[in-house]
This record gives C-alpha cells, sequence and structure tokens, in this order.
C-alpha cells in the first residue's frame, strides 16, 4: 500500500469554535463503512485541531439526509449515486457514470442546499444481488438474466433487501423490469436499514429460506462467506462513490477541511474498503480501531 508520508505533520490546525461556529458534528450511516470512514474523519479533523462532536452510525439515509439538510450535522458520508433521489433532473444516464455522476450530484447540491461534496473515493459501492457460490453453480446462476429464468420457472426463491431498495426504480423495480421478472410480496424480506452485514448473514445461513440478497460493492464478506455478486449487464443501480459532504456555511470559513481529508479519501479503492468492512464484520474489531490503524498505515495519523 502507498504510504502518504509526512501528511500527519503537516495538516492545517483550525478550531472550528474560535469562530464561534462550535463543534464539527460528524455523522454516517448504521453500518460498518459508516463506522469506519466516519471515525477516520473524526480523527483526522480533531488530529488537525478542531472539535469533533462524533455522531458516527448516526441513522438510516434518510435520517442523516435529513439532520444534514436541517443543519443538525455538519459533516456527512454519502455517496455520489444517492443524487438522484434527491434532486429531480433529465441526466439521468449520469448516474451510470461516476465521473458524470459525482459532478452533477455536486453541482445540484451546492446550488440547491449549498451543501459541497468534497474529494469521492476512487470505489464503486454499488448496489448488486448475491448468491451462494454452491446455489449459483447448481442452477447455473451468472447474471442477473440467469435468475430472471431462475424465478419465471417457478423455482423457490426468497430475497433480502433494504426497504429502500426494493422501491427503488433503480434499484429492485428497475432490475424487475430490466430483466423480465417479478417478486411477489412472500418472495421478499425487507429491512429498515441499509446494512447489508444482516442481509448477507441471513444468506449464508439459509435463514427464513433466503437464497438472495442485496448486496454492496464495498461489502467485506464476499470472499469470506464464498458468495457470488450476479453480474447486471444492463447496469441499472448507479455508481456510488463514498464521499464527505459538508455543509457550505462551514467549508466556506475552513476551506482547509477538504485538503484535510482528500488524501484519505484518494487512498481508497474498492479492494481497500472491501478490506476495512471485512476486519470489523468478521475479524470483530472496533470500527474506531480498524479507522485509527488504517490512517497510521498510510501515514496520515500520528502515532502516540
Amino acid at each position: 500500500m502507498m504510504l502518504l508520508a509526512g501528511m500527519a505533520a503537516t495538516l492545517p490546525v483550525s478550531p472550528a469554535a474560535a469562530d464561534g461556529l462550535g463543534p464539527i458534528t460528524v455523522a454516517t450511516m448504521i453500518d460498518s463503512e459508516g463506522a469506519v470512514l466516519g471515525g477516520m474523519m473524526v480523527l483526522l479533523l480533531r488530529q488537525a485541531g478542531f472539535e469533533v462532536v462524533d455522531r458516527t452510525e448516526f441513522g438510516t439515509p434518510d435520517i442523516l439526509r435529513a439532520a444534514l439538510m436541517a443543519g443538525e450535522v455538519d459533516l456527512v458520508l454519502d455517496y455520489t449515486g444517492s443524487g438522484q433521489y434527491y434532486h429531480q433532473t433529465d441526466a439521468t444516464d449520469a448516474w451510470s457514470d461516476a465521473l458524470e455522476g459525482y459532478a452533477l450530484t455536486r453541482d445540484l447540491d451546492r446550488e440547491a442546499n449549498d451543501l459541497i461534496w468534497l474529494t469521492p473515493a476512487d470505489a464503486n459501492n454499488t448496489e448488486g444481488l448475491a448468491v451462494r457460490r454452491a446455489f449459483a453453480e447448481e442452477n447455473g446462476l451468472k447474471t442477473i438474466g440467469d435468475l430472471a429464468a431462475y424465478i419465471n420457472a417457478g423455482k423457490p426463491v426468497k430475497l433480502i433487501a433494504a426497504a429502500s431498495f426494493a422501491e427503488n426504480v433503480k434499484g429492485l423495480i428497475g432490475f424487475e423490469e430490466a430483466y423480465g421478472f417479478q417478486l411477489r410480496a412472500d418472495q421478499l424480506i425487507t429491512l429498515a436499514s441499509g446494512n447489508t452485514a444482516e442481509m448477507l448473514k441471513a444468506l449464508y445461513e439459509k435463514r427464513d429460506g433466503v437464497n438472495v440478497s442485496l448486496v454492496y460493492g464495498t461489502d467485506g464478506t464476499l470472499k469470506e462467506m464464498d458468495l457470488v455478486v450476479l453480474e447486471d449487464p444492463q447496469s441499472i443501480p448507479p455508481v456510488y462513490l463514498p464521499t464527505p459532504v459538508l455543509r457550505g456555511e462551514l467549508h466556506r470559513v475552513y476551506p482547509q477541511i477538504e485538503e484535510i481529508l482528500k488524501p484519505l479519501f484518494l487512498s481508497l479503492t474498492l479492494e481497500t474498503l472491501q478490506g476495512l468492512n471485512a476486519q470489523v464484520v468478521f475479524g470483530q474489531k472496533a470500527a474506531r480501531e480498524v479507522a485509527t490503524d488504517y490512517l497510521k498505515e498510510i501515514g496520515l495519523l500520528a502515532s502516540k
């Protein structure tokens, strides 16, 4: 892994409380990735002299977004593809392209909400469907089209997924329309949370007949559980790049926040995030410990 040597020693110091804005509140969604990356943001900002309120694992995506819009939190971890839900636009094809999707979300959110999307990670945490490898091999499943044929043949299926994915035209509904299948209510288990660790565990254990699960690109459980992500030739879900999002008021006063976080997000790849998430889910390490170790490893956090 490439070391970002010397960064920890040169990060700017500028406490938020000094200008009367109070502490910076950092918040994330309820999942291992939010806990790890949010923890890294907290650690880097505190190292740079900011007073930080740690609200990592704050809530579900809609709760997190509402809190940011209301100014209850200042800095969050979000994903570029979520811009399609935040804004009405005719540029729907942009969400399937990493750079175009980021630029569109950045520009729309800045103009409409004074929210600043900072430097993203080059890791697509998009949505997909996973099955156990033995199940895939037994039924000849390589693509979502293969799964559609399996379902249409009347074979048993039980999908576990987040409610937001199941109800989304760029999620399950999009898959159904594109590949020509439709699940009945009794073939679907929906969870309010988007935490796929619980879903993939249900798949792995065949709990309640589950044989298909929602999965995210950066999930750290795929290799350890010997799961297969079905190919999506039509690229239905958008590209989701993990990105810190900061309220414009704070960005104008403390533009250095972007430079503090930039080297961290530039260091993140799909494989890196899978490994970090796996340490939490399978290694049973605390998310903050994983965050601290990684920042020290790449030279962004000073050792004490």
